[in-house]
């Protein structure tokens, strides 16, 4: 009976960990227009997009140590700069009409074109390397393969994708909400979509439109992480598509980064200027 006992108490220590409230550990200002970040374990080094102002080429990346202190800036004169996914020592940005490429060994620039493209977004990157960015605007998704920018996917069954994320070789899909008029804060709310990158079969994760949604990410128990930005609310999303809200924060939170080995997410919140850090997020 005692070990039994000492089992069910270790068992509900266990839920009550993994079902702690999240806690806000740090709040990093100073990041105008802060829309996502991520993290290069091997410099041990934070880069975070900046949108800034109003003003055109006001838009930049910058780096922060592992204390969130700022490092250096390594692109500047971007237009509007939101998703970045990394792959070795390049940084790739969606930045409006132009997929920005960043090499950090020597600091080289390169923009690409993406045709027709109005607002591009997120970005992510298969397993052999070749890029993906959504544009918000047009509801497609672009792809740079071989060192050329082509049109993926075209499609109103994207939802104008905002949040892209690779996941066993799925293309997952944080959308923001179908509009074509050029107002997305008048949009309907968007679902959580899943891609087939051989047959590009687009299939809904949440039946139901869910928000404006902006971010997406895996957690350590294999469930999406999403964030609405209208809203400010950050969602759980098992692959069944059940939803349940993390947490409730205001407008503008972005394009979010987790982190699988301190359970910790990052939130950039734009309209603040400053990346929120929670832990706990253990679901």
């Amino acid at each position: 009976m005692r070990n039994l006992a000492l089992t069910i108490t270790a068992s509900v220590a266990i839920s009550a960990s993994a079902m702690a409230e999240p806690l806000l550990t740090q709040t990093i200002p100073n990041l105008p227009g802060a829309e996502s970040i991520v993290f290069d374990s091997s410099k041990q080094t934070y880069f975070v997009s900046l949108q800034a102002g109003d003003k055109a080429g006001d838009g930049s990346v910058v780096a922060l140590n592992k204390d969130f202190q700022f490092i250096a800036t390594v692109a500047s004169g971007l237009e509007n700069p939101k998703g970045i996914a990394m792959n070795g020592d390049t940084l790739f940005v969606g930045d409006m009409e132009h997929l920005i490429e960043i090499d950090l060994s020597s600091g080289a620039v390169v923009k690409h074109e993406a045709k027709n493209a109005q607002f591009l977004n997120d970005v992510a990157i298969d397993d052999k390397g070749d890029v993906y960015v959504s544009d918000m605007f047009t509801s497609v998704i672009y792809k740079l393969s071989d060192n050329k920018v082509t049109t993926w996917i075209d499609s109103p069954k994207l939802e104008n994708p905002n949040g892209l994320t690779f996941i066993d070789g799925q293309l997952y899909v944080a959308a923001w909400g179908y509009f074509n008029d050029g107002n997305p804060i008048e949009a309907p709310y968007g679902r959580v979509l899943k891609v087939d990158p051989t047959t590009k079969q687009i299939s809904a994760i949440t039946e139901k439109p869910l928000g404006n949604l902006d971010g997406i990410q895996v957690d350590n128990r294999d469930d999406l992480i999403v964030s609405d930005w209208k809203q400010g609310v950050v969602y759980s999303v098992s692959k069944q598509g059940q939803s349940r809200i993390l947490l409730d924060l205001p407008r503008g939170a972005g394009d979010i980064y987790y982190s699988p080995n301190t359970y910790q997410l990052f939130v950039p919140m734009a309209l603040e200027g400053e990346v929120l850090v929670f832990r706990n997020i253990i679901l």
